[in-house]
């Protein structure tokens, strides 16, 4: 089955998979990878990101145009719809309470661009830029909120140094910048480790396993990997920009896809291997890619 829109992420659990589009677009899908229901446009400005839980899907629109940021959640029990166009929201009051994500539980207006959303148990962290780290519940309501990170051998300017991921590692909390920086924070918030790693390129995303470590993707032809936040980074260069990766913990492998190429590395011997694609693989999850033209393929390198 192919989409019938150009798909840029997804967010999936144990039940459903949740593809985000380039252009605000969502679709619920079965791991036959059918739509569930007829996918939909819920509010008309980007998505930037999303986190699913068992009940809910929660996701971050973006306008930076119309400086337009909120987060909404939208249960997962009803069907979604298409919500206003941006016509309406251009001509809307900033706060108007009655502009809001279709078919959505509650909102959160955005004074700041926010960062790293990710799930942190039952609940949710994520950065605004410059300003703090906060945890939410999945009604949208603060449980706490903190100081920005700040590493002081960084000698660039945090706006240049932005939070691209937050992961949850047992009940530490460990925090990621573009630069190379990394902070984990225990259950009090207090830091126990917090250091800078000399990489090739700015970091993109992180992804963690238990078994598999630290899979660090950069903007250019190139990844890291490392089994605790004490190693040092095995430096990876690649046929192109790695944009997702999962482990597979029966064989011991890490296994990404992206630009032109899949890739696996074995990390018992660092055994590497790369097989060119025709395309741009966004997304993999167990054998599956999810293509940048809305196809579901074979991993290339099984």
């Amino acid at each position: 089955m192919s989409l019938d829109f150009t798909p840029q992420m997804v967010n999936s659990n144990d039940n459903t998979i949740i593809v985000i589009g380039t252009s605000g677009e969502l679709a619920r899908l079965n791991f036959d990878y059918e739509y569930i229901s007829p996918y939909s446009k819920p509010f008309p400005t980007t998505i930037m990101s999303g986190v699913l839980f068992e009940k809910i899907w929660i996701g971050i629109w973006i306008d930076r145009e119309l400086q337009d940021a909120r987060m909404a959640g939208i249960p997962l029990e009803i069907n979604w719809e298409n919500g206003i166009g941006r016509d309406i929201l251009r001509t809307s009051s900033i706060g108007d309470l009655d502009i809001r994500p279709k078919n959505s539980a509650w909102q959160k207006i955005l004074t700041a661009e926010p960062m790293g959303l990710s799930k942190v148990g039952e609940n949710i962290v994520f950065a605004t830029k410059n300003k703090g780290i906060y945890m939410i519940n999945q009604e949208g309501e603060e449980i706490w909120r903190d100081h920005y990170p700040v590493w002081r051998d960084m000698d660039i300017s945090a706006e240049m140094n932005p939070i691209v991921s937050i992961i949850e590692n047992d009940s530490n909390i460990v925090i990621w910048s573009a630069a190379g920086c990394v902070m984990e924070l225990n259950q009090e918030r207090v830091i126990e480790v917090s250091k800078i790693f000399t990489l090739k390129d700015k970091i993109s995303n992180v992804k963690f396993s238990k078994e598999g470590g630290w899979f660090v993707m950069m903007h250019g032809k190139s990844v890291a990997i490392l089994k605790d936040l004490n190693d040092e980074p095995f430096i990876i260069k690649t046929p192109g920009p790695v944009l997702d990766a999962f482990f597979e913990p029966e064989k011991g492998v890490w296994r990404w896809t992206g630009w032109r190429h899949d890739g696996e590395m074995k990390i018992k011997d660092n055994d590497l291997l790369f097989k060119k694609r025709e395309n741009i693989g966004i997304h993999i999850s167990n054998s599956k890619i999810l293509t940048n033209d809305g196809f579901w393929e074979d991993y290339s390198s099984s």
